[in-house]
């Protein structure tokens, strides 16, 4: 499993208590525990506009030897927007990216929100664009919606709530472990072996606070920490599922074009999130 980081460098709302550069240092520390190799962090250039301080967290994650993809300039939703504008807010992400990316880097993206497109004209410019532009998608395999634990922690936090803390972070890992459950399933059944999953996180507190035990967990079920390079080197990811869709679809979803109980699951859970600590 690859593990790969979206919205750098901030995600969600900032917990009391708490700094973006402290939560940007916890999640570097854990792939550097772990061993993992070639963890890529998805840079929107558009957030050191308003807070160009927030530059010291893409300086101290280059300095710890992480990568960077491009995830757009603005985070822009391709649903809501035209292919020229999509492309535009790409190639303004490039120039953001420039300072932290050696000149002859591999060039990976990642869509904002997974949205690939809604109509099958605008999917497939963006994808001919990319190609051609010497850019692989950085498809996902496993995702269970970190981010919906941020807001819930802050406020428990907030609170000094810790039995409420306490049960988030179980939430958190039974819920991380059931999403792989379900990849490894489909895997299986769709691919006749294990695809070389590729992991989304966001770069938020609650993540940040949990990274370690989250890798120890996956090493545990028998996981190998692995490099996005290494993963999106699987014939697998060369199959083009061909299909447009208006919202949220990892890699394996996609495949089967069929998601709506897993998407279902975890709407019911961000929607119970969103109550804690009320």
């Amino acid at each position: 499993m690859a593990v790969t980081v979206d919205d750098l460098p901030t995600h969600g709302p900032l917990p009391p208590g708490l700094t973006r550069l402290g939560i940007a240092t916890q999640m570097i520390g854990a792939p550097r525990k772990h061993a993992a190799p070639g963890v890529y962090g998805f840079v929107n250039g558009a957030q050191l506009v308003n807070a160009p301080e927030n530059a010291a967290i893409l300086r101290a994650w280059a300095d710890a030897g992480l990568r960077f993809g491009n995830h757009t300039f603005s985070h822009l939703d391709l649903t809501r927007s035209t292919v020229a504008e999509f492309v535009a807010d790409i190639e303004r992400n490039e120039r953001a990216l420039a300072e932290w990316s050696p000149a002859h880097a591999r060039k990976y993206f990642r869509y904002p929100y997974l949205h690939e497109g809604d109509v099958p004209g605008k999917r497939d410019a963006v994808r001919q664009w990319l190609a051609g532009h010497g850019y692989t998608i950085a498809q996902v395999t496993v995702y269970f919606s970190d981010w919906a634990w941020n807001d819930a922690y802050g406020r428990c936090l907030a609170r000094d709530d810790r039995a409420a803390i306490a049960h988030l972070k179980t939430m958190f890992i039974d819920t991380a472990m059931g999403q792989l459950k379900w990849a490894q399933v489909v895997s299986e059944r769709l691919i006749g072996r294990q695809i070389k999953h590729i992991l989304l996180l966001h770069v938020g507190a609650f993540t940040a606070l949990m990274l370690d035990d989250l890798l120890s967990a996956y090493r545990a079920a028998g996981m190998t920490l692995i490099g996005l390079e290494a993963a999106v080197q699987d014939p697998a990811y060369a199959r083009n599922p061909n299909a447009v869709w208006a919202g949220e679809r990892t890699f394996l979803q996609q495949l089967v074009e069929a998601g709506t109980a897993e998407v279902s699951s975890l709407k019911i859970l961000v929607d119970d999130l969103a109550t804690r600590c009320r």
